[in-house]
């Protein structure tokens, strides 16, 4: 069974350590080179990489030879982006994503998580090993499983639409669809892509590029509404 585990967060320095304790080869992956240095440190062999490149998962087996890939960098946008991306790869892969907040479980979810992990949730993973010494198939069967069926759509903004000159923090419309807005292709900023999860307070424009997740119906619905 190969595993990834990328980010070497506190939480996935402790996922590392189960793993090791119960002699499982794994690879881990950290865009931050003082991580890096701090897992290798600790005894473990880590890559430096974002992850941000498609080649880079097909590289290390996602598709192929990976049955189990945990998400556990302290950046909810990266996790975010990682899960999508490795489950466009692999329908059948496992993915564990780390969320911090209880309101961001359905995001992941949605982009294709089996289940998501909390902090708190690799205190009960260690007393499970030290009771029953599982095996890794054995500490994934805690999770449930989730069937989700997801579709990822990038719309352009039309002239004069309902969301021409609105702001982030004034966005219902995604709530009233059903749909997880992920965040812009903003064309004033050279088509730089910002995530909703950041924080920042844009103002969406025509010819902008939004990135929606949902349900195919919702979606259809959501672009009528825009006039699409």
């Amino acid at each position: 069974m190969k595993i990834i585990l990328f980010g070497y967060s506190k939480t996935g320095r402790e996922i590392a350590k189960l793993l090791r304790d119960d002699e499982y080869d794994f690879c881990i992956i950290e865009e931050n080179p003082l991580m890096v240095a701090e897992a290798q440190l600790d005894g473990f062999g880590c890559l430096h990489s974002s992850f941000k490149d498609d080649s880079i998962f097909k590289e290390l087996g996602i598709g192929k030879d990976v049955s189990v890939l945990f998400c556990a960098s302290n950046d909810d946008s990266l996790n975010l982006f990682v899960t999508l991306s490795a489950r466009n790869l692999d329908k059948n892969l496992k993915i564990l994503t780390l969320i911090q907040r209880k309101e961001d479980e359905k995001k992941m979810l949605l982009a294709g998580a089996n289940r998501t992990i909390s902090p708190y949730d690799v205190g009960a993973l260690k007393a499970f090993r030290i009771i029953e010494k599982p095996k890794v198939s054995k500490v994934l069967n805690l999770f449930s499983s989730h069937s989700n069926k997801l579709a990822m759509s990038e719309i352009e903004i039309p002239k004069n639409s309902i969301l021409d000159g609105v702001y982030f923090k004034d966005l219902k419309i995604f709530k009233k669809h059903n749909l997880i807005f992920l965040g812009i292709l903003d064309r004033e900023l050279k088509d730089e892509f910002i995530f909703f999860s950041k924080g920042i307070n844009h103002k969406i424009d025509y010819r902008d590029v939004i990135v929606v997740l949902g349900s195919k119906d919702n979606i259809k619905e959501f672009k009528k509404e825009l006039g699409l």
